[in-house]
């Protein structure tokens, strides 16, 4: 972490929390121009907020990275031991024991009450029925 990155981000935050405060008392003394250097002071400081914490967050050092990496085969084992991971396929057909009606094909409802009508029928009983183009 360079000299610059370690004191920026305390004093950049020291510079919005000033600015804030000195923001709020022009607000409560209804002193315009104070108001105005707080929020000033407040908006200034916020690039070099940014800066500090975007060069923190990708300061990574190697033994970071090396734990992290551990902890993430670690987890990798686990989930292979209670076998999340190595789950065996489905087989192609279907399996044994499936019935026909299993296999035509994914429908929610198979069959609707008396009171609902099917808007397009799907199943091949009634080819009268043609779509048009609205």
């Amino acid at each position: 972490m360079t000299r610059l990155s370690r004191r920026l981000y305390p004093t950049s935050v020291t510079a919005i929390a000033g600015g804030a405060a000195v923001g709020l008392a022009g607000v409560l003394l209804e002193s315009f121009p104070v108001w105005r250097i707080g929020i000033l002071l407040a908006v200034v400081a916020l690039p070099s907020l940014g800066y500090a914490l975007i060069y923190r967050a990708a300061q990574a050092s190697n033994a970071q990275l090396a734990a992290e990496h551990t902890a993430g085969y670690q987890l990798a084992l686990y989930h292979v031991s209670l076998g999340l991971l190595d789950a065996p396929a489905a087989p192609p057909d279907g399996g044994e024991g499936v019935g026909q009606a299993d296999t035509r094909g994914l429908a929610i409802v198979r069959t609707l009450p008396d009171s609902a009508r099917a808007i397009c029928p799907r199943d091949g009983k009634d080819t009268t029925h043609t779509r048009k183009a609205v």
